[in-house]
């Protein structure tokens, strides 16, 4: 499952997806080893619409996953994390507590804003997560999210296969887990007292078809191999085994020995040695590098592949072997041992990412720290078992005879797509299977596919619910209308102070009134959404939602924006007061995010205002001031296109404007006489138009729309009201007041 699209056989790959789009559930997804974890974590980056970021245990794992590490991002501590430790008990001197957690704890403007948006959190590679990490997101998330929630809210979706890599534990910190904890194993952490994981397993194996090879992976998975099953695997045992040819790798547990064996192998060839650097551009972590800075190579190298294609072609794939065919300066030239296909290799290049929170756009954005461009290889007749976790190999040397880690054992034999591809170096010996029997307690708690399906039905009813409900919560501005109180008495300088502690007194109260009416209209849709559970009946909550929706942007625009808009302009060119003059700018900023949610808000899986009632205008300063249009200039240009044998749709698209837009311009020359309706609508369109506009007391194209079941949109409405005030068939009406009484 190279790529990155739903295999329609998959079930539990399609519910996984469901749970993450239409859940708030924090997510457990794991898998056995080639069942398509990480096709699905490029899925969801791919085609999730919720604000999100990716973070993973180490700095390599964060690049493979494209995204960042969780101490970088979360400004993690090095040492051991428990909230409520006892001050003085000298179990470690490098234990952190939750004070010491917070109060180091360093965020920009940008960076507390994008946590506050954020609804995704991804953690890739989970089972080297430990609980204590775990523990110490949650805590930071809950404080700058400031809410009393399980990770302050935030979705999260663990990503990984508990029976690999562990995480890791130093000698000096066993004493605390013991404890505090009771293992290390993120599941341990203390916010699952609070909220436990929807558990979802990926079982569909894409790297195996040999269902003897496969039932023996499960089998030792589990840590239940059978006699038969380690007669099998030992079958495989050859210790004085030597390729000879270049399809095998050496798996070992250790960087010396597998460092060791390359070395050994590229000196024996007698060809000359090509180096090529590594250009790092930007910010990028030695520690983080994929392959070497600095790359020996000699023609008859064997190599192994570190990235995916990034052509899209699938000419290679992460793990895949090869030999270096010819090779100078400039070129490196590979043929691939189970083709003998030959391929002239391009650089590859890897980010490293941070994220960064879109004001304007209101999302959160990938930003490009630094850049890492190398030939996308490494030597590979040997690799360790911890840098071989992810990749594939149709032929592998084993040396499991050293002492493993828990894991390391399946590991490594699941690297292979087959018994038959498997050579061991040593025999294995039930003392070095051990899997952690916490591991098997908690995927204990797995769900038959039935009762996940049933209860993402009640979790998507529960995820709608809180979405709406979101929209009313009015306190962050309450909160911060207080603040611009509190710096406005600070600020020294400030022109006419008393009028502008009298404008931040008008503003808390307005926000307040805000509030309160949104604290009484949550308490009705309480009342609705039972009535719609019990009824099935969605159409009269999406009608009040709608009017609801269009009262809060309008009061907050009229009550809140254009006064703020007022009040700054005095402060435009006073010197000595940048700070108070970016909080005003911060203050419209946090008014206008409210109104981009209350104008996306969707219901039933369709936005609820169809047409934008609230335009912002491009506030940012150019440095030579662009000539303001004139009203009714956009318009024009529409119209002048359109005259020109231009369709509505090539319009927008030239103008970068949504449809409904350009059809909104065109209305206008409706309306004079210039544009023919019949270009747009039927005759039988308009006449249902006028039949409903003459039964309403007010003007409102949201309830012609609404009777005519939407076969027609605001601005079609639009044009033919438009049309038949310019015949005089109507007359004009007050605009409808959709106030929430």
């Amino acid at each position: 499952m190279k790529n990155s699209h739903i295999d329609d056989t998959n079930h539990y790959f399609k519910l996984a997806f469901d749970y993450v789009m239409n859940t708030s559930c924090p997510i457990y997804l794991t898998g056995k080893a080639g069942t398509g974890k990480t096709t699905f974590l490029k899925y969801v980056k791919q085609h999730c619409t919720k604000n999100m970021i990716v973070v993973a245990p180490t700095g390599v794992a964060a690049i493979n996953a494209g995204g960042v590490t969780m101490h970088s991002f979360f400004q993690l501590p090095f040492g051991p994390y428990v909230a409520d430790a006892p001050r003085g008990f000298g179990l470690n001197e490098n234990m952190v507590d939750k004070n010491a957690l917070l109060g180091k704890l360093k965020l920009g403007g940008n960076k507390r804003t994008l946590i506050q948006e954020l609804e995704l959190l991804v953690i890739d590679e989970v089972s080297m997560l430990r609980s204590d990490m775990l523990d110490a997101i949650d805590t930071i998330l809950r404080m700058v999210r400031k809410r009393n929630k399980p990770f302050g809210g935030v979705q999260v979706l663990f990503i990984g296969d508990l029976y690999q890599l562990p995480p890791v534990v130093k000698d000096t910190e066993a004493t605390i887990f013991k404890t505090y904890y009771q293992s290390p194993f993120f599941f341990h952490a203390k916010v699952f007292e609070q909220t436990q994981p929807i558990f979802i397993e990926l079982k569909k194996i894409y790297r195996q078809n040999e269902q003897q090879f496969i039932d023996i992976l499960n089998n030792l998975r589990n840590n239940d191999l059978s006699e038969q099953d380690f007669d099998i695997l030992n079958s495989r045992y050859n210790p004085t085994f030597t390729p000879k040819d270049h399809k095998y790798i050496t798996l070992t547990s250790h960087n010396h020995k597998a460092d060791a064996i390359n070395h050994q192998e590229l000196e024996k060839l007698k060809s000359t040695v090509y180096e090529y650097h590594g250009e790092i551009k930007g910010e990028f972590n030695d520690k983080q590098l994929p392959t070497d800075l600095l790359l020996k190579l000699k023609e008859g190298a064997q190599v192994m592949f570190i990235k995916n294609d990034s052509s899209g072609l699938g000419r290679y794939y992460n793990g895949k072997i090869a030999i270096i065919d010819k090779i100078d300066k400039n070129e490196i030239i590979v043929r691939f041992p189970d083709s003998n296909d030959i391929m002239t290799i391009e650089k590859e290049t890897w980010e490293n990412i941070t994220y960064r929170h879109d004001d304007e756009k209101n999302n959160i954005e990938e930003k490009v720290l630094g850049t890492y461009t190398q030939f996308p290889l490494r030597l590979a007749w040997a690799i360790t078992i911890h840098k071989s976790q992810g990749l594939t190999f149709t032929h592998a040397i084993i040396d499991a005879g050293s002492s493993f880690a828990p894991g390391q054992v399946y590991v490594a034999l699941s690297r292979c797509t087959s018994l038959e591809g498997i050579v061991l170096q040593s025999r294995i010996l039930p003392n070095a299977i051990h899997s952690d029997y916490r591991i098997y307690d908690f995927n204990a708690i797995e769900q038959p596919l039935h009762q996940l399906e049933k209860q993402l039905e009640d979790e998507k009813r529960l995820f709608e619910n809180e979405k709406i409900h979101s929209l009313f919560v009015w306190k962050n501005m309450v909160d911060w209308a207080y603040l611009l109180y509190e710096k406005t008495l600070n600020t020294k300088l400030i022109p006419e102070a008393f009028n502008a502690v009298a404008f931040c007194n008008a503003q808390i109260e307005q926000a307040k009134a805000l509030q309160s009416i949104a604290e009484k209209f949550t308490l009705e849709l309480d009342s609705l959404f039972n009535e719609m559970a019990f009824h099935q009946e969605k159409g009269k909550i999406k009608i009040r939602l709608q009017k609801a929706l269009i009262y809060f942007m309008t009061h907050l625009y009229d009550d809140l924006i254009m006064p703020l808009q007022q009040y700054t302009k005095q402060f435009e060119g006073v010197a000595r007061i940048k700070k108070y003059a970016t909080l005003l700018e911060d203050t419209e900023n946090l008014y206008w995010q409210k109104i981009a949610h209350l104008q996306n808000a969707t219901f039933d899986g369709k936005k609820l205002v169809e047409e934008q009632i609230i335009y912002r205008e491009n506030t940012k300063k150019s440095p030579v001031k662009p000539k303001k249009k004139e009203k009714g200039e956009s318009a024009k240009e529409s119209f002048v296109y359109f005259s020109a044998g231009k369709t509505v749709e090539e319009i927008a698209g030239i103008r970068h404007l949504a449809t409904s837009t350009i059809e909104s311009h065109l209305a206008t020359y409706v309306l004079s006489g210039e544009l023919d309706v019949t270009l747009f609508l039927q005759h039988n369109e308009i006449a249902e138009v006028k039949k409903i506009y003459d039964t309403l007391e007010y003007y409102s194209t949201t309830v012609i729309v609404q009777q005519l079941k939407n076969k027609l949109n605001h601005s079609q409405v639009k044009m033919a009201l438009n049309h038949l005030l310019y015949l005089n068939e109507i007359k004009m009406k007050p605009v409808q007041n959709l106030g929430v009484k």
